[in-house]
């Protein structure tokens, strides 16, 4: 193989997984943390309103750039493992080049729609129960006017390619610095704007000037590692286009896309929905929990993205049949982890959650709690997924995802009228719940006819 395709791999596979998820998760940790700490100044300095208008044009312009652009770093994983280990330079920088101009083009037609979908939210908002006061048809008026202008950073979005090459290497300390870019940054920006007093304004401009240097930052940090492989040269001998030679590359890429939109469908999606049923106040709250959840959980969360790489490298060489024992064993300490997690934000968090964030944000208290409790649904799914892409069949991670979100959907709505605002937390757990039914049922059936 040659020098400039080589992977350090260090240990068992149970102990790669082991430390590049302990990494990742300390970054991530370390990262909500930090972004908790922009989120308190926020609330302690901004009307609650506002604040809710912040994090819903973040969580909107999420959306788009996530489900809309092509996750081109599983295709990089996917096809890379075999070019790796074949030698085959030249196979690995063509699908460099493809997944380039794959992020690019995802992110032009992410941009246009984002954009479309704000001129509707302008039309719509007003006629919704929850936007009747004069204050509130203000903020439906600033979600447009400020949306556009903040969607710009869908543009900017374009890291899939660079996320692949980094988890195709197991080189996981540049994505783990990453992470902690765009907090830092954002940190910056709210202290200069609380000191300042700039307002709803200067605050939408500290949020977005540390996403812009988050994502910038990924894709000058894998630029960077092609140069300490020599490969940088060979990537860009030619203008990246939508042209690749790996068989059922087209399939394989519209079908990871398909997963990963249904999979942003759980993450961001909540935040998009409870602000036109309960206003804009109550995005605030429902941030709060959710990202009290997150900070509780990222090991539920990345652990995926860490185990893929593992799985594909085990297909490759055959060793498909120790697979589900790996499943098995991390989903169990998943969801133990999870449950102790819950426990712990149900004793503190009704002390806690007031006195940081203001009796405002009481309401996030039940809501962190059975949001802990989806996401460790989500961390008992988590060794599930990357199954399917690792044996080629991405369909059945979408099958199993688009069960959840249906019922979630549903759920989100019926549950809201019923049980007023802890509603979308418990239609979390019900969604979460069918989406891990139906992942065990399909990657044991995956598994079995792979190993046969």
């Amino acid at each position: 193989m040659s020098q400039d395709l080589r992977i350090a791999e260090k240990g068992t596979v149970g102990r790669r997984v082991a430390a590049n998820t302990g990494l990742m998760v300390g970054a991530k940790a370390l990262a909500a943390l930090i972004g908790l700490a922009s989120l308190i100044i926020a609330t302690q300095t901004l009307p609650i309103a506002s604040v809710g208008i912040i994090l819903f044009l973040h969580a909107y312009m999420l959306f788009f750039a996530e489900v809309a652009t092509f996750q081109s770093w599983q295709a990089v994983i996917k096809f890379g493992a075999q070019d790796v280990e074949a030698g085959n330079k030249t196979a690995l920088c063509r699908l460099l080049r493809f997944c380039i101009a794959l992020d690019f083009v995802g992110a032009m037609v992410a941009f246009v729609l984002a954009v479309a979908g704000l001129y509707a939210l302008h039309m719509l908002l007003p006629l919704l129960p929850s936007f009747t006061g004069q204050n509130d048809l203000l903020n439906a008026h600033q979600i447009t006017q400020y949306g556009i202008a903040y969607c710009l950073l869908v543009l900017v979005h374009q890291g899939g390619a660079s996320t692949g090459l980094f988890r195709l290497f197991d080189k996981f300390k540049p994505l783990a610095l990453q992470i902690l870019v765009m907090p830092v940054a954002r940190l910056i920006g709210v202290v200069v704007a609380a000191v300042y007093g700039a307002g709803l304004e200067g605050f939408l401009v500290a949020w977005f000037v540390g996403s812009f240097f988050g994502y910038l930052a990924l894709p000058v940090f894998a630029v960077f590692e092609l140069k300490s492989r020599n490969l940088l040269h060979t990537v860009f001998s030619q203008w990246p286009r939508l042209k690749t030679r790996h068989k059922g590359m087209w399939p394989f890429v519209w079908k990871a896309n398909i997963d990963a939109s249904l999979a942003t469908g759980t993450t961001h999606l909540p935040l998009l929905l409870v602000m036109p049923i309960f206003g804009p106040a109550f995005v605030g709250v429902f941030k709060v929990a959710e990202e009290i959840a997150r900070l509780l959980s990222e090991a539920v969360l990345l652990l995926d993205r860490v185990i893929y790489p593992e799985y594909a490298r085990m297909m490759v060489r055959g060793q498909g049949g120790h697979i589900w024992r790996i499943v098995l064993k991390t989903g169990v300490i998943m969801l133990a982890f999870g449950l102790a997690l819950s426990a712990l934000v149900l004793l503190v968090g009704p002390y806690l959650i007031p006195l940081v964030f203001g009796p405002d944000y009481l309401d996030a208290v039940a809501l962190s709690v059975l949001l802990v409790l989806a996401a460790t649904l989500m961390g008992v799914s988590a060794p599930l997924y990357p199954v399917f892409f690792a044996a080629g069949h991405p369909g059945r991670a979408i099958f199993a995802r688009l069960g959840g979100l249906v019922l979630y959907v549903v759920l989100v709505f019926t549950l809201s009228q019923w049980l007023g605002k802890t509603g979308p937390g418990w239609a979390a757990i019900g969604g979460n719940l069918l989406a891990v039914i139906l992942a065990v049922w399909l990657a044991k059936k995956t598994l079995e006819a792979k190993h046969d």
